[in-house]
């Protein structure tokens, strides 16, 4: 029966989001780049995590994480609205421009390191059904992957890049929806029959770097600021609000239906170990879980690589096609990818993510003062200091 739940709702899921009409719309195309990203390879991992971390409190830190998230995407949405037409028009002053300086060049290297990483953990989630191991091969696969993503930008630009990208994320999407009804209906079934079993609630002090560094596996939001070749200020601004929003509702409907399986024991971490907590709930899960994963880490690839595209473009003052930006940014993740050791360089990347976040929280707290706000203002400058913690103490959290 679960089996059943769980098939029936990925289809009506994927019926209405594969439908032509709403992958044509610019809300939805707009929207599906920060979701894509901030529902990535990390989504699954978080349940674990957490589940070791505060047991049946896991609902409670993440909707917290989610608040926190938000907030900052609110700092994001202030710079999209007020302080992006003071840069284009040369009129920010000058704390203004460096600090964005600054902050574009940590994120553009984060970004890159995440295509990178993304895309080895697709490669290696492919491959491990065949027991293939092997980091040539994983790495050839990943090289594979980048040059059609940085081919079909170049050739194609930026509507076929994010087509391909909304494909993924309705696939994604459409698995996620049959996972939460199949896993709420078999809730149903042991609260009904007395079964339904939980685990107790605790946290420790020492736990708190974790818990920050967690607060960068639900970031991507910040990928809208970069999309401004293709939507306006409004609509960018509008549709990260509604794709946090979304992804918060989505995590919490996870959290909520997983929680029942926390007792489950689990051998492994990062996916595998909820593919241990499903297992016993329906033989289709586990398959649908390593199908979501892939689509995740596809996705969640492709949107970076449209945010790098972006920012590249900005960097370098549009004086640059985007679909050269992309080119550079498949190469730059291929050169990263047979150069160095991704999962060392990824500790970096998350750190600049958040130091990425402290500049823009400061950009938007400067901008708030000149806009004669001093309460908003306040609030950008708290979350400023939030971001600096996680930057100095936060411990990396791998999405594998």
């Amino acid at each position: 029966m679960i089996a059943i739940v769980a098939v029936i709702a990925t289809l009506a899921v994927a019926f209405v989001l594969f439908h032509p009409r709403l992958i044509a719309s610019p809300r939805w195309r707009a929207l599906s780049t920060p979701l894509a990203s901030i529902i990535g390879s990390g989504f699954l991992v978080t349940v674990p995590i957490l589940r070791d971390l505060s047991g049946s409190w896991a609902t409670i830190l993440m909707a917290g994480l989610l608040v926190v998230a938000y907030c900052i995407g609110s700092a994001i949405r202030h710079n999209i609205l007020h302080v992006e037409p003071l840069l284009h028009n040369g009129n920010a002053v000058r704390s203004i421009v460096s600090l964005e300086w600054i902050s574009h060049a940590a994120l553009a290297f984060a970004y890159f390191v995440s295509v990178a990483y993304y895309l080895v953990l697709f490669a290696t989630f492919l491959l491990k059904p065949f027991g293939i191991s092997d980091v040539f091969v994983i790495k050839s696969v990943v090289t594979v992957c980048l040059a059609l993503i940085g081919a079909i930008g170049f050739f194609r630009g930026f509507g076929a890049e994010e087509k391909l990208e909304i494909y993924a994320v309705s696939l994604k999407m459409a698995l996620i929806g049959g996972l939460v009804a199949a896993l709420a209906a078999h809730a149903v079934l042991q609260f009904a029959d007395g079964t339904l079993s939980s685990v107790p609630g605790h946290f420790e002090l020492s736990n708190v770097p974790v818990l920050l560094g967690l607060l960068i596996v639900v970031q991507g939001f910040e990928t809208s600021r970069f999309l401004g070749n293709a939507y306006s200020p409004e609509l960018r601004a509008g549709t990260m609000k509604q794709a946090q929003i979304l992804a918060a509702l989505i995590y919490i409907a996870f959290f909520l239906v997983t929680t029942p399986l926390f007792g489950v024991n689990t051998h492994g971490d990062g996916v595998a170990a909820i593919v241990d907590m499903l297992t016993p709930v329906a033989a289709i899960l586990p398959i649908m879980i390593i199908i979501g994963a892939l689509a995740s880490q596809s996705s969640a690839a492709i949107a970076d690589t449209l945010g790098a595209g972006g920012l590249v473009r900005d960097v370098f003052g549009k004086k640059i096609k985007v679909g050269h930006a992309y080119l550079l940014t498949a190469v730059i993740a291929g050169l990263v990818t047979w150069e160095t050791d991704v999962y060392a360089l990824i500790t970096l990347a998350s750190r600049c993510f958040a130091f990425y976040y402290t500049m823009q929280c400061l950009v938007a707290a400067i901008s708030a003062i000149r806009l004669k706000k001093p309460l908003p203002a306040g609030a950008f400058f708290l979350l400023a200091i939030m971001c600096a913690l996680i930057v100095l103490f936060g411990a990396t959290v791998e999405g594998g």
